[in-house]
């Protein structure tokens, strides 16, 4: 079988499934709790998001549509996958961290140090979906220039240039995770800039 996977904006979060939210109506300020990241049992990220909804949880999962063909038969089967398998992000008090724990779908619950910067990344990637830009999964990159897109869909995303077969993409970390997505730009749609601060 081969597949191709296609950006969609499919957001979980405490209301019904989303498409189009902005990112910071996707991520948003001033929420009562403090992010969480969960890394899920295998698989259960998307029954881990609505069971949290079900308990008045506010949690980000995104999405990406992998369009899969079958070499046999020709068909063309469809599924949305996170885009960081195996990882929900979640905002919670005390009470409601606990009530996620209950669900024994989460695997581990990794703290956040630095809530801004990790809002910010989850924006970036929000922002990336809306774009409709094709996003490719990897280990976190440390190496490269930072950069800032200046013109088009993704104006203003922040993120590590890396060059792949002569074409350049835009690296988007996500700390918390040690892992990144990437999207294709153009050279002339980026402007060098200085790294982002890592104080807390």
């Amino acid at each position: 079988m081969s597949e191709k996977c296609r950006p969609v904006c499919y957001v979980l979060t405490m209301e019904s499934p989303i498409i189009t939210l902005s990112a910071e109506d996707a991520i948003p300020d001033g929420l009562e709790g403090r992010w969480w990241v969960a890394h899920t049992r295998p698989r259960n990220e998307k029954a881990l998001a609505s069971d949290l909804r079900d308990v008045g949880v506010y949690c980000y999962l995104p999405l990406q549509e992998r369009r899969t063909r079958s070499i046999r038969t020709r068909r063309i089967s469809r599924s949305e996958i996170p885009v960081f398998p195996s990882y929900l992000f979640f905002n919670a008090t005390e009470e409601q961290r606990h009530r996620a724990l209950k669900t024994r779908r989460v695997a581990n619950l990794l703290a956040v140090r630095r809530q801004d910067e990790l809002v910010r990344q989850l924006r970036q990637i929000h922002q990336a979906l809306l774009g409709g830009v094709s996003l490719r999964w990897h280990p976190e990159l440390k190496i490269g220039d930072w950069a800032r897109v200046v013109d088009g869909p993704l104006m203003g995303v922040e993120g590590i240039v890396v060059r792949r077969m002569s074409r350049v993409r835009l690296v988007l970390n996500v700390t918390m995770l040690g892992q990144s997505v990437s999207v294709e730009v153009s050279d002339e749609a980026i402007e060098r800039m200085d790294p982002p601060s890592l104080s807390s």
